[in-house]
């Protein structure tokens, strides 16, 4: 998808889908498009980054079921990864996974990640 032009003019890059980051990639959320990432280098301002990429496993009733295992997958790699950062650090978690009928379909990845909860980082996660 190319870049499109924002209002002014100036182009806008276009952002990535979840399930095409890898752990360690650097991103910013792209606010504008639900469910998908702005790309950064590590070594620029960028506001989260990709800790793990889980699989769900089973059978789920409701979306609200995803939602919980999808968040129960990623609270164990998100905690380790938040714990190993410098002292006074603010995180958010940012779990990203899919509807239950996407699921059905086949789609069983889910992306979780930390994110600075004000500023920017301009390095990689330790």
């Amino acid at each position: 998808m190319p870049p499109f032009r924002a209002p002014g003019g100036r182009r806008r890059p276009s952002g990535t889908s979840f399930d095409a980051l890898r752990v360690g990639d650097c991103f910013d959320i792209d606010r504008d498009a639900p469910g998908t990432a702005l790309r950064r280098a590590c070594g620029t301002p960028h506001r989260a980054e990709l800790v793990a990429r889980p699989r769900l496993v089973g059978t789920f009733a409701t979306d609200e079921a995803v939602r919980e295992a999808a968040t129960l997958l990623c609270r164990e790699p998100l905690r380790r990864k938040a714990a190993r950062q410098p002292l006074g650090t603010r995180w958010t978690t940012f779990v990203q996974y899919p509807y239950r009928t996407s699921h059905l379909l086949g789609a069983d990845t889910v992306a979780c990640s930390l994110a600075v909860t004000s500023g920017t980082l301009s390095h990689r996660l330790l």
